[in-house]
């Protein structure tokens, strides 16, 4: 009687999915601060050799810079180089909050308003239209504070179980701010009202893109913009304790008729903080 080997095929390792949602994670954030840093150094370059190859008109806005055509691939790469690395760092950031998102929702059934109340859901919205919208190094300041904050401070724990608002517990995500989480330390509370401020200037670059025309759609961009930032004051104790910082600087310049107006915005505050630390 023959004997016959069965020959059987070892099956597939199959690899750790969350080991691999943190490698997504880590090189998201990773690729913001990394590419983030080289379209600065781009863009500050730029600002600081800009007088060499433009007139005294175009620096005052007043004629349009001359078009050099790239003579070699490696001319025309280096000149791409700062539109890809930031729309490179944009992906890293939509990579990585998406992972965050996915980690959160993905044994849940949430509404747009469980979304929307939520920062990093508000992020990937704003990355989103930066991605389709005209480069700025303002635009792309906060996400790489961000980014830098997630890399450089660790949680004590990772794998803590929380409530969220329909009472089913789920795993805490990789680093996801929001305003249930343990109070920062003050290096990183300082870090995170430095975003919040660097988020209002990208306001006022946008207002100086649509007053200079230097780009078509900037009035699109500043009223999609200024619509998610709106659900950012309504839910991030950071963004609204900033803004009362300056809204209390600016308060003894207002003129008398418009005291009643400036006491609603103050009342509005005062008001979406004390929901905010009662959620806390």
């Amino acid at each position: 009687m023959v004997v016959q080997d069965v020959i059987r095929k070892k099956s597939k390792a199959r690899g750790d999915p969350v080991a691999r949602q943190k490698l997504i994670w880590a090189v998201g954030h990773a690729m913001t601060v990394g590419l983030g840093a080289l379209y600065a150094l781009f863009y500050l370059w730029q600002c600081l050799t800009m007088y060499r190859y433009r007139s005294w008109k175009t620096l005052f806005l007043i004629a349009r810079p001359p078009h050099v055509d790239s003579k070699t691939w490696l001319q025309l790469l280096w000149r791409s180089l700062p539109q890809i690395s930031y729309r490179l760092s944009l992906v890293g950031v939509l990579a990585a909050y998406s992972v965050t998102s996915y980690q959160k929702w993905f044994s849940l059934n949430p509404t747009w308003y469980d979304l929307l109340s939520r920062e990093n859901f508000q992020s990937i919205l704003i990355a989103t239209l930066w991605l389709f919208s005209r480069a700025s190094l303002f635009k792309l300041v906060p996400f790489i504070l961000t980014s830098f904050l997630h890399l450089t401070v660790k949680p004590e724990k990772k794998t803590d179980v929380k409530e969220d608002g329909n009472k089913d517990e789920v795993k805490k995500p990789l680093n996801e701010k929001d305003g249930k989480e343990t109070k920062p330390k003050d290096n990183t509370t300082t870090l995170l009202h430095i975003i919040a401020y660097s988020e209002l200037i990208t306001v006022v670059s946008l207002f100086f893109d649509i007053i200079t025309f230097r780009d078509g759609v900037a009035g699109f961009v500043l009223a999609i913009y200024m619509s998610i930032y709106w659900l950012r004051l309504n839910f991030s104790p950071y963004a609204q304790e900033t803004l009362l910082r300056i809204v209390l600087k600016v308060d003894k310049k207002i003129p008398p008729k418009y005291q009643s107006q400036w006491k609603d915005i103050k009342q509005f505050l005062y008001l979406r903080m004390d929901e905010s630390r009662r959620k806390d």
